[in-house]
């Protein structure tokens, strides 16, 4: 039935394979009976079909067509789909062994395998069954035209076609392709996947066939977004390739019309009217394919999509109410089928009955009538329906004049031709490829014919140089006269018409409002801007190295050098490690088979030569690398392997011992942190702990899901409202907030029904909440099982990673297709292997490392290795081209595409989606907006959305079920659901284009460029701070994301890079890991952030001042501190793969010298606070006094406005609105000087063009970064520092602001001329200038004159200069800092923050628990400080911090060593326990009897008659053989098992059983035991008063506890070696003194010697205050800012050496591939 196996999923692959014969007289075959094709038998079928392979070799050998002889044997072609026939491909068969080892010999490996696939849908169609078929549509009017056949075979419906009739076949098999082709000469056969055809929609007058059946999915974005069955997605494309009017008929599977699923049947309806449906009778296709399927012909007339439904038969018939069940003759239950068939009764071709089907389910069978063939009841039928048909007017149209004009006009697409490529017509006009045909393209106004025509020139000859370098490994003169003739184009090009990158400035009469100037649009050129439309467009700019100043050119590398060096695939080996190194590079896996075939030896021996760099992995016939075995959760791959030694003694004894040499030491108790709400530890140990605090029994403590938990108790007596909590707020409510990391509040009703703050309350119940988590502390490791217990489960789940080094893996690729210009550095080629060995990966590389380049090469990898199919790589927008150019200079080859600002206008973003889905691209780079743009499909946006409250829906559903929790918590969680589902919404409104969906892109695979843009994610907590409302942008992102993970089933989904993953917070690791490695959470048991924060950090509630008024005080719960940082940063780094500046030593500039002392670190440039300024940070200090006290409404001033006030001062005073001394230095004119300085000394520098020669623009650039006093209306420090430049003598044109820039275009074009040279002093904030500005070569000074709040930024800042490319040895930092101000605290804070930072990026350094970093606002004690320009206040803060850390490390230390004692005692307990009970439990295996089944026997041993006294127990022993029987005995017995009590002999063994109290009040449960087998204990449901103590279950229960011997000897012997190496390391470390004592004693003198100044300092102040004269003698004010000698100048850096900028340029030649810079071989277009 199934013409052609098809399992392609090239979507909009370019070019089929045509399969065509010579051009001598076409001599057709014409296959009128069955008996002239293949034949029945599965023998038979093989041998005529390995004659038909045969004669086709000879064909295509000597290139000719085929005899008619020939084309009889070529006609006997079956395929492999016969029932029986595929058991040629089964090496289970035996049978077929001869067989088998012929077709090997005649198949190469891809065309076996390609004949093995279509095993399950290669059928052929009867030529009985096929005539009748044509006959009806020529009756229904189609006589001929275009017609298709997708999934064609070996040609009979195109043989049998009428001779008007001009055929298409599609067929997947090129073997069967061919021998269609040799068969019907006169028809087109495409040997392609017909997921991968492209027509215009509407191109064929027909299409008719035997579409395959299978339950199979094809790859195809645009035809098949509904993802339907193989079957109907072939007729549904079908029908949108057929023009209005035009007729379709197909066989197919039954389930296309009894499918319980409509899907399929709307699909069509939306396109055509069902003309009819036949049920063709079972054993239909039995003669030509070897199959009982059954199956249906449907005829369909396609419809004009404009006039709507409109099916006269009614379509509900047979769209949407297709099952209903059926009364059909002799079936034993009802059948569903399709109304359809129950309202057409003569429509089905035999007698319906119910049956078991040819693939073993029950459903509707037809038997053929007696005495009639199949084909000759279809054209009967046919006959009928035509007449119908006729009446209704569905009947094949004739072509319209429209219709009949784009035929003619048709022109085939060549095989190189892809979507929107241009194409020059030989005759003269220019096309457009589109739906793969060539389209007559009118030029848009103004392009200039004969300047398109040599820009496609240009185009062809770049593509074919770049295939050539890629073909050839030697240079030969045919490859050195294709560049020679590519070089004079483009000459040639550039005389007539000038550069191709160029453009001119318009007037747009508009007037900037930043800086007053007058604003111009920049013009490209209209032939140009067409070219960038096509898919090679960027090729073509990228010849060239364009300087947008001088709009000039220069050639880029191609047109001089070789780019491209092609692989050579590797055929033998010596070693085994060099086999492991190609198998690694061309597979990305460890293969063993492969490395033994280059070995040139066996399996065995190969495996014994790779020795220990490979192991196998227990469980399945898998190997895996050193590195990869030894990594990763190394605790679950132990017990593997432990579990698999049990099976196989011995055989894994090497794997568990290199295992244990790598798994993480044990972390002790005592270095644990154990916050109150870790999901780690159990209900039942909180619920223990909660009875313990409130001296009660009927606590219960219930983690209900996330971060939601139900407390039941611990409300009543004393030690709950008043030792362990307050009347309001007593211990059991308050332990509820504190495990849910809720705000501690207390709010009181006031008359009116508000509620107010109770402050006196709420402060109580803080202080109890701390004492409880100190109470906690202590009690959790009290006791020894517990805390054996606990830390176990704490190092399963935190200490089980170790990290994998990629550096082996990345030095063995070879990057096939990757410029021969561009060697990556180790780390990048171990960030790659990474990415194509992990799932997710995030590159968090420092800046400047060549993140770009990784994510370019490492996508490429990923595609060439076939591990991803289409990457997304999204980008900001100013980015694109630059991002676009970057590639291709690293692949020239690569087929990219790239949204232009064209491609986002509404009326061309649908054709943009199109291009995308329909073409196999290497990648499409996008802008985020363009990526925004693409949204889910509503059914998608709708799951994701129950995804995300999920959660919320499995409490309410629990709850309701009444497993856990009350109506109070009910309503508690639903209304959050009710909020969250509201702001989800409110996150995914965003501006969609209907109908186009990201599911019909074909994505499946992420790259994220700058991501930490994206940490904006919305995050619910309810500890406010971390509490993130999210942006639109970041939830798009994250619904992508989720909808590859769980939709599609993916668990390969992105990559994303940034230098800042963590900008502020240690709190920005959770969102990241919610993007790149969710299901790390999720094996912890991490639901949300709350249960993140609960596990790693402490929360403290605390009073802080409102900043938006109100309330004087406002108490918020905080994120104080965070614990287990050394575990935390594991499960980063199991994601994030970092590299600080030290990690890399990249060749990037070192810093100056500074003036001081000579250390190569930034210079701090201080200027005098002025008079204005003095007396302003008074007026500052008074207010802070009067906020502090409570003397004005925190509406009117606060901390915050102070704060900002002063570093608006500390800039300039002029921002405060006071005067400006011109007599006193500022921060201006003290900048300006310096700037002026350095221009002087460095305008004659020389600088190298990005092709290697002197530019003849001179001179160096400086970067000034200010984040306060932008461009604007009035004042501003900008336009200030420009004016007091200008007034030394710098001309005005070199000095720019970035805020200059409004769009992508002016921005680029204003950072190529800071690149060029033609910017002297570039302006600019953090925002702007932060990121994506690549502007280094000629950088030399880098001046901050304010502070940034986040190291992050400062990061960023300097990145613009210390990077590689930067052609300067040495670059000046400066930060311009105003003395007795707020710049000297903000400045201290930043560099106490980017040190935190760098320990945690790195993981060095860094203690257990660190406080967190992310407070900006200033407190009362910093303000006083920053104005009292006293160091000693925050001097003497950072010491008792720092006294506090130490201590708590020191307390930390005796509690471990306390825990370290208890794991001891308790492991050696355990060891001597497991020693005692083994041989026990082993004698006990060896007498256990089989009861299972009928050999059933237990004696149940029950009260015997009479009294009995207490305490005695008179039992009797009653067999029984039947389990119903034991249940009633089990009863008698158990109703006196008060005290253990012997109540059965089962399997061998005695049972006792022992009543106990249940877990619900009220009720009873048992334990049930056997005492030759220690440790095998099972236990009863909880039993009522009422109910019976045993029943079915409880037989079971005790035949499993027999048969459980086994498992517990085996639970025992794997626990062994982890008490044996707990007890081992605990001994080694125990007793050790705390290692950092000294630095203890040093801290607690430090800050006595502090207090002890300070105390001094505020006494000699006090001291000397003014008299009531009002002067005092001296004013002592501590320590000063200010050097007491006027500071010695900066040097400024000597130009750049000849020789080291040779160097950079050789040895960093697109090392970094940053955009903006790099782009030296092919091109250094920026546009």
């Amino acid at each position: 039935m199934v013409p052609a196996a098809d399992g392609g999923d090239r979507a909009g692959a370019p070019a089929p394979a045509v399969a065509t014969v010579p051009a001598e007289p076409a001599i057709v075959f014409v296959p009128s009976s069955q008996e002239l094709l293949a034949p029945s038998g599965a023998k038979a079928r093989f041998a005529a079909n390995v004659a038909a392979l045969e004669t086709l070799r000879v064909l295509e050998a000597e290139g000719r067509a085929a005899t008619p002889e020939e084309q009889a044997v070529l006609a006997r072609w079956g395929g492999w789909g016969h029932n029986t026939l595929w058991h040629v491909f089964d090496e289970n068969k035996p049978e077929w062994a001869a067989e088998r080892a012929q077709l090997r010999e005649l198949l190469s490996d891809s065309e076996y395998d390609a004949a093995r696939r279509t095993t399950i849908n290669a059928h052929y169609t009867d030529p009985a069954l096929v005539q009748p078929i044509w006959q009806a549509l020529q009756d229904l009017g189609c006589e001929g035209g275009r017609v298709l056949e997708p999934g064609c075979g070996a040609g009979t419906f195109i043989g049998l076609a009428p001779a008007s009739a001009e055929m298409v076949g599609i067929e997947l098999d090129p073997i069967t392709a061919g021998i269609a082709a040799h068969l019907y000469p006169n028809a087109q056969v495409r040997n392609e996947s017909f997921a991968a055809t492209v027509f215009p929609t509407g191109h064929f007058d027909a299409a008719v066939g035997n579409v395959p059946f299978a339950d199979v999915t094809l790859h195809d974005p645009r035809y098949n977004s509904r993802r339907l069955s193989m079957h109907n997605h072939f007729i549904a494309k079908s029908l949108e390739l057929t023009r209005p009017g035009g007729m379709v008929a197909f066989i197919t599977s039954a389930y296309t019309m009894d499918s319980t699923n409509p899907a399929a049947r709307r699909a069509f309806a939306e396109h055509a009217d069902l003309v009819a449906a036949i049920r063709l009778p079972n054993g239909a296709h039995r003669r030509a394919a070897g199959t009982e399927a059954g199956s249906d012909l449907l005829i369909l007339r396609r419809r004009d999509d404009a006039d709507g439904p409109g099916d006269p038969f009614d379509e509900t018939a047979w769209v949407d109410a297709p099952n209903r069940a059926s009364e059909i003759p002799d079936a034993t239950e009802r059948i569903r089928v399709n109304r359809y068939w129950l309202d057409h009764p003569d429509h089905v071709l035999g007698t319906m009955v119910g049956d078991v089907g040819a693939y073993g389910a029950f459903a509707m069978q037809v038997e053929p009538h007696p005495g009639r063939a199949a084909h000759e009841a279809l054209q009967d039928a046919l006959a009928a329906v035509v007449a119908e048909a006729r009446e209704q007017g569905l009947v094949f149209a004739p072509r319209t004049a429209l219709q009949q004009q784009r035929a003619a006009g048709f022109v085939p697409a060549m095989p190189d031709d892809i979507d929107g490529m241009l194409i020059a017509n030989p005759g003269g006009g220019f096309s457009v490829v589109e739906d793969g045909s060539r389209v007559p393209l009118r030029l848009p106004r103004g392009v200039q014919g004969p300047e398109l025509a040599a820009l496609l020139r240009l185009r062809d000859q770049t593509r074919a140089l770049i295939a050539a370098e890629a073909a050839n490994l030697d240079d030969t003169p045919q490859l050195d006269t294709q560049r020679q003739t590519l070089a004079m184009s483009w000459r040639s090009y550039v005389k007539a018409y000038g550069p191709i990158n160029r453009y001119s400035l318009r007037r747009t009469g508009r007037v900037d409002p930043d800086t007053g100037e007058e604003a111009y649009a920049r013009i490209t050129p209209p032939a140009v801007r067409l070219m960038l439309g096509d898919p090679y467009g960027a090729l073509v700019l990228a010849l060239e190295v364009f300087d947008g100043d001088r709009q000039t050119a220069d050639p880029a590398g191609i047109l001089a050098n070789r780019q491209i060096v092609p692989r050579q695939p590797v055929q033998g080996v010596e070693t085994a490690s060099d086999g492991l190194a190609v198998v690694l590079d061309t597979v990305g896996r460890v293969d063993v088979d492969e490395i033994a075939r280059l070995m040139g030896v066996d399996r065995a021996e190969a495996i014994e030569h790779l020795g220990d760099q490979v192991f196998e992995v227990p469980g399945g016939d898998r190997w895996a690398t050193r590195a990869e075995y030894l990594s990763g959760n190394v605790r679950e791959k132990l017990d593997a392997a432990r579990a698999a030694d049990l099976d196989e003694p011995g055989r894994w004894a090497h794997h568990i011992a290199e295992l244990e040499a790598v798994l993480p030491r044990d972390i002790p108790a005592g270095d644990i942190s154990t916050t109150v709400g870790a999901i780690w530890i159990a209900d039942e140990d909180y619920t223990a702990f909660l009875n313990h605090l409130t001296d009660s029994t009927y606590c219960k403590v219930k983690r209900l899901v996330g971060s939601s938990w139900d407390v039941d108790g611990g409300e009543w007596g004393a030690r709950a409202t008043a030792e362990f909590g307050t009347s309001r707020l007593p211990a059991g409510k308050l332990f509820k907030k504190m495990l849910g990391q809720e705000p501690i509040e207390v709010y009181d009703t006031t008359e009116d029904k508000k509620r107010v703050l109770n402050t006196f309350e709420t402060t109580a119940a803080v202080e109890k909440a701390q004492v409880i988590q100190e109470a906690f502390n202590d009690w959790i490791w009290t006791d020894p099982e517990r805390t054996a217990r606990l830390v176990a489960e704490y190092n399963r789940r935190f200490n089980s990673t170790v990290l994998r080094d990629y550096t082996y893996e990345g030095s063995l690729l070879t990057f096939p297709g990757l410029t021969k210009s561009f060697t990556p550095r180790d780390h990048q080629r171990a960030a790659i292997a990474r990415m194509i060995h992990e799932p997710s990966v995030g590159l968090f590389h420092s800046v400047g490392a060549g993140k770009t380049a990784e994510m370019i090469i490492g996508i490429s990898e990923l595609k060439r290795l076939g591990l991803i199919h289409k990457a997304a790589m999204v980008v900001p927008n100013h980015m694109l081209n630059q991002f676009a150019g970057d590639w291709l200079q690293l692949y020239p080859q690569a087929k990219i595409l790239a949204a232009s600002s064209d491609d986002l206008n509404v009326e061309n973003r649908r054709r943009f989606i199109a291009k995308i889905a329909t073409n196999d691209w290497d990648a499409v780079i996008m802008t985020r907006t363009a990526f925004q743009r693409i949204q889910l499909s509503p059914e998608n946006e709708q799951a994701f959305e129950e995804r995300q409250i999920a959660t919320a829906r499995e409490q309410i559903t629990r709850l309701k079920a009444g497993e856990n929790g009350s109506g109070a918590a009910l309503r508690r969680i639903e209304k959050q659901l009710a909020d969250r589902e509201e702001k989800l919404r409110a996150q995914r409104d965003v501006a969609r284009d209907d109908g186009l969906n990201w599911e019909q892109t074909g994505f499946d695979y992420l790259g994220v460029d700058e991501l930490h843009d994206f940490k904006n994610l919305q995050t619910v907590s309810a500890v406010r701070d971390v509490n993130i409302d999210g942006s639109k942008r970041a939830m798009d992102l994250f619904a992508k994301i989720d909808y590859h993970r769980n939709t599609l089933g993916q668990d390969r989904v992105m990559v994303g890079a940034t230098a800042t993953p963590i900008a502020n917070s240690i709190a920005e690791m959770y969102v990241m890991q919610r993007y790149i490695d969710p299901a790390a959470l999720e094996r912890v048991g991490i639901d949300d952030m709350d249960s993140w924060i609960a596990t790693f950090a402490e929360v403290v509630t605390a009073p802080e001042l409102s900043v938006a008024g109100g309330e004087r005080l406002v108490w918020k719960n905080r994120v104080a501190k965070f614990n287990n940082v050394p575990e935390l940063l594991a499960m980063f780094h199991a994601f994030g793969d970092v590299k600080t500046p030290e990690d890399l030593k990249l060749p990037v500039p070192a810093i100056a010298p500074r003036p001081e002392d000579g250390e190569r670190l930034p210079h701090t440039l201080i200027v005098p606070a002025s008079d204005a300024l003095t007396g302003y940070t008074k007026d500052l200090g008074e207010r802070a006094d009067r906020v502090s006290s409570g003397g004005v409404d925190p509406s009117v001033d606060n901390m915050l406005k102070i704060g900002t006030d002063g570093r608006l001062a500390a800039l300039d005073v002029r921002l405060v609105g006071l005067p400006n001394d011109d007599l006193q230095p500022s921060k201006v004119s003290t900048a300006a000087k310096l700037l002026h300085r350095v221009w002087e000394q460095t305008r004659d520098y020389t600088y190298l063009d990005p092709t290697g020669q002197p530019s003849p623009v001179k001179g160096a650039l400086q970067v000034v970064f200010c984040d306060l006093s932008t461009p604007g209306s009035g004042f501003h420090v900008y336009g200030a520092l420009k004016d007091a430049l200008v007034q030394r003598g710098m001309p005005p044109e070199k000095i720019r602001f970035i805020h200059e820039a409004h769009n992508d275009n002016e921005k680029a074009q204003l950072l190529e001329s800071c690149r060029n040279g033609h910017v002297a002093v570039l302006i600019g904030s953090t925002p702007k200038m932060g990121t994506g500005v690549n502007i280094q070569p000629r950088v030399i000074h880098l001046m901050h004159l304010d502070a940034p709040w986040r190291p992050a930024d400062l990061t960023q800042r300097d990145g613009r200069g210390i990077r590689q490319l930067n052609q300067n040895p040495d670059i000046m930092v400066t930060n311009v800092v105003t003395d007795r101000s707020f710049d000297g605290f903000l400045w201290s804070t930043l560099e106490r923050k980017a040190r935190f930072i760098d320990q945690v990026m790195t993981g060095r350094g860094v203690d257990r628990s660190v406080e967190d970093i992310g407070q900006a606002a200033l407190n009362y004690a910093e303000i006083k400080a920053s104005i009292a320009g006293n160091p000693l206040l925050l001097e003497h803060a950072e010491a008792e911090r720092d006294l506090a850390r130490l201590t708590r490390l020191a307390r930390a230390h005796e509690r471990s060593n306390w825990s370290l004692r208890a794991t001891i005692k308790t492991g050696e307990e355990k060891l001597a326990q497991i020693a005692d009970e083994l041989p026990k439990l082993q004698a006990a295996a060896a007498k256990t009897v089989d009861t299972r089944g009928d050999a059933f026997r237990m004696e149940v041993f029950v009260p015997a008659v009479g009294r009995m006294a207490p305490g005695e127990r008179d039992t009797k022993g009653v067999p029984v053989s039947d389990r119903t029987a034991a249940v009633a005995q089990l009863q008698r017995a158990l109703s006196f098992a008060g005290q253990p009590a012997k109540i059965a002999h089962l399997g061998g063994h005695d049972i006792y059983a022992q009543r106990q109290v249940g877990m619900k009040y009220g009720y009873y449960s048992f334990k049930f035991t056997m005492p030759d087998a220690p440790g095998v204990v099972a236990f009863s449901d909880d039993i009522g008063i009422n109910e019976r103590a045993a029943d079915r279950g409880t037989v079971t229960r005790l035949e499993n506890l027999t048969t459980a011997i086994p498992k517990r000897i085996t639970e025992l012997q794997l626990k062994q070696p982890d008490y044996e190496r707990s007890v081992s390391q605990a001994k080694e470390v125990e007793g050790k003194p705390f290692p950092k004592a000294e630095e203890l004693a040093a801290a607690q003198q430090r800050y006595a010697d502090v207090a002890k100044a300070l105390a001094d300092s505020r006494n000699q102040a006090a001291a000397t205050e003014p008299d009531e004269t009002g002067t005092a003698a001296a004013v002592v004010t501590g320590p000063v800012l200010t050097a007491p000698v006027p500071p010695r100048e900066f040097a400024v850096p000597g130009p750049p050496h000849p020789h080291l900028q040779q160097n950079l340029q050789n040895a960093t030649r697109l090392q970094e591939m940053a955009p903006g810079v790099g782009l030296i071989q092919l091109g250094g277009v920026r546009r």
